[in-house]
């Protein structure tokens, strides 16, 4: 039987009288890579938001290993087990690349700033293949390596569920390849992955499962080949009736 990790209920959220989040549920399988795709403007980051804290829902709970974190700053949610990547990047730009990835590891609970956490922060660079790069300074990456360093410091969290906001997004087809290696090795560890990815390619290879989503509600559920082949899905996406 499936170990479930984590647990969306009923969640909803609006921001006036737009409904971005309407009463969506889901669960999460422990050391799996789910999908939440869906068109632009489907709620999608929306319910990261939710999950990482970083937005209140108006109701439903959300529960991480039979804990409700929904309610919890984000910051709470972070030290419960949940990192996140973003949409936009925000590295600090001034730190070396070591000091950005030390600085995600001063977050976890009963963690005392030492040497260890330096040394421990390569170990986090050599998954996303940035330890050549230890002493560079943030601002002076490229566009793919600030991306590989904004995860590595996610991983410093050491989290149990990892978000992944369009961390794929625009990087060139061999850039793409590395990526989907790096989520693949970061499942392999033991750490289970929710990504929000337009990327059809990295969708089909990586993820077990996916959950779609469209203007706020969940329309489908299952393998990417049984819901990219859904005629619903199919209709969200390029927004006319599909006959097969």
């Amino acid at each position: 039987m499936t170990e479930m990790i984590m647990r969306l209920d009923r969640t909803r959220k609006a921001f006036g009288g737009l409904v971005a989040v309407n009463d969506v549920s889901f669960d999460l399988a422990r050391g799996e890579i789910l999908g939440l795709i869906g068109p632009n403007g489907s709620g999608k980051t929306t319910t990261m938001n939710l999950i990482s804290g970083a937005l209140r829902m108006d109701r439903g709970t959300i529960e991480l290993d039979g804990e409700v974190i929904s309610g919890l700053a984000a910051n709470r949610v972070a030290r419960k087990g949940v990192a996140r990547t973003f949409q936009l990047l925000r590295l600090i730009s001034d730190m070396t690349v070591t000091e950005n990835v030390v600085v995600g590891m001063a977050f976890r609970p009963g963690q005392p700033w030492n040497e260890e956490m330096v040394a421990r922060s390569r170990d986090y660079l050599d998954i996303v293949g940035l330890s050549d790069k230890a002493d560079w300074e943030a601002s002076k990456l490229t566009y793919i390596d600030q991306k590989r360093l904004e995860l590595a410091r996610a991983l410093a969290l050491e989290p149990k569920v990892l978000l992944l906001d369009e961390w794929l997004a625009g990087l060139n087809a061999t850039e793409l390849l590395a990526g989907i290696e790096i989520v693949r090795s970061i499942q392999k560890l033991g750490t289970t992955i929710i990504m929000v990815e337009h990327v059809m390619s990295a969708i089909h290879s990586l993820c077990d499962r996916c959950v779609v989503m469209n203007a706020g509600e969940k329309i489908a559920e299952g393998t990417p080949s049984q819901v990219l082949t859904d005629p619903l899905v199919v209709e969200a996406y390029l927004g006319e009736p599909h006959h097969a």
